[in-house]
């Protein structure tokens, strides 16, 4: 008996392929086109080469250098971790960051990370048109019963999946807590911060130097591929002005001053710059900081940043996933904010696309709860442990000599402090806080 040739029946022939996840052959709309949402296109793409995926970024697209005073991320062990899911991709990543900083971190502008993950996403879909990025075109409107949105560009986009990705103003989770009873608790930091760029010092060893200032905390960065990165955090607003910036600065003159005596040494005796000249001569010079003016005019201009605590009771809703800081907003503290955001990510991508996803009692919002129920527990830990760090970190004298007992009780059981514990990829958020409980009272008493 001869078996019939599968090609010669022409139905057969243009059936589409089975399917291989619960995305099989659907369009998911990624609202946000950073860090997060890129990392989960690329592990949706891998996973299923079926998969249709539109990714709404409302900036244009920062190419190479991106923002001039672009705020840098450390690539510490968990987010290495979870960028190693995809081989590849920590190599282009850390091909643009710089340091090491004094804690063994190296840094990279969030602008940088996200073109660099944007340049692999683009040479791992090839032509094949799976996956489109639309630049400068954000959701403006979504339909949750007929599931489509309306981009900025008056597009209309119909979607199997929505995923928002678009930050801690996220419109995705906006339209959940607006139309479908999503339970949102979120709180600013008394606190503001901006980045400064620095260009490279002729006259001294930058990355030596720790700038101080009495009333402002200052933390140097490297910068790729060269450089420095500011980072000023000063309390709320400032007395007796409505500026925008630290001590209601408003010129670069101003600025420039208020920055370089932050780079001068406290005592007369570190010697800097030529080495020959008495030791008088060394205390009356002062290191000379170089500035680059159009950082500083783009400084003044701009906008503080907020820390923000933010935590929601559920990540999902029906076709619809809240990742990142749509989903979990945190301090940068810990350094965990987009190393939790990647490893949810993943969470996410293997509840639609790993093993099992394919059960036939196992629908995509079956999917959307567990991945819901997993990273809800774990990013309410985290936001925890930051501000249990915070309040180690800023703590007055009322709330020291409360810390200090709980510290030496973590002495006597020889439990790692939190900042140590964060390192350890493989111990949960959620271990670290059962760890950590007693310093949590103290820390809503703070935040």
């Amino acid at each position: 008996m001869a078996f019939a040739n599968s090609n010669s029946n022409p139905a057969a022939a243009a059936a589409p392929p089975s399917p291989s996840s619960l995305l099989s052959n659907k369009h998911v709309c990624i609202s946000g086109g950073g860090p997060c949402g890129l990392f989960l296109a690329t592990l949706l793409l891998r996973q299923d080469p079926t998969v249709r995926i539109t990714i709404l970024e409302r900036s244009q697209r920062a190419g190479k250098g991106g923002d001039i005073n672009a705020f840098g991320i450390g690539l510490g062990a968990r987010l290495l971790h979870s960028l190693d899911a995809v081989p590849g991709l920590r190599g282009e990543v850390e091909s643009v960051s710089a340091g090491p900083t004094p804690r063994g971190l190296r840094i990279v502008s969030r602008s940088d990370l996200s073109e660099r993950m944007t340049c692999f996403l683009e040479g791992m879909d090839g032509n094949n048109g799976r996956c489109r990025i639309r630049f400068g075109e954000g959701c403006d409107g979504i339909d949750l019963e007929d599931k489509h949105v309306t981009t900025t560009a008056g597009r209309k986009i119909q979607y199997d999946l929505l995923i928002g990705a678009d930050g801690i103003n996220s419109s995705v989770r906006r339209a959940l807590v607006d139309r479908r009873g999503l339970r949102e608790v979120h709180y600013l930091e008394p606190s503001n911060w901006k980045s400064l760029q620095l260009p490279p010092q002729p006259e001294f060893d930058a990355k030596s130097i720790r700038p101080r200032h009495p009333r402002y905390t200052i933390a140097l960065l490297p910068r790729y591929p060269e450089g420095h990165i500011l980072l000023i955090f000063w309390g709320g607003k400032e007395k007796g002005g409505t500026s925008n910036n630290p001590g209601n600065l408003n010129t670069p003159v101003e600025l420039k001053s208020m920055l370089s005596d932050a780079f001068q040494d406290e005592k007369s005796d570190m010697a800097y710059g030529d080495k020959e000249g008495t030791s008088d001569d060394v205390a009356r010079r002062r290191r000379n900081v170089v500035f680059d003016d159009n950082a500083v005019n783009i400084f003044l201009k701009t906008r503080p940043g907020r820390s923000h605590y933010m935590k929601i009771n559920r990540f999902d809703d029906d076709s619809v996933a809240l990742i990142g800081d749509a989903a979990h907003g945190m301090n940068s503290l810990l350094g965990q904010g987009c190393a939790a955001g990647l490893k949810y990510a993943e969470v996410l991508a293997e509840e639609l696309c790993g093993p099992g996803s394919l059960s036939e009692s196992k629908h995509l919002n079956d999917a959307l709860r567990s991945y819901s129920k997993r990273a809800v527990r774990g990013a309410h830990a985290i936001i925890d442990l930051n501000r249990m760090g915070a309040t180690m970190v800023t703590a007055g004298p009322v709330l020291k000599a409360l810390l200090v007992p709980i510290m030496m009780l973590q002495k006597i059981f020889q439990r790692k402090s939190i900042f140590e514990q964060i390192m350890k990829v493989d111990v949960p958020y959620e271990d670290i806080l059962r760890d950590n409980l007693l310093l949590l009272p103290l820390a809503k008493l703070k935040w």
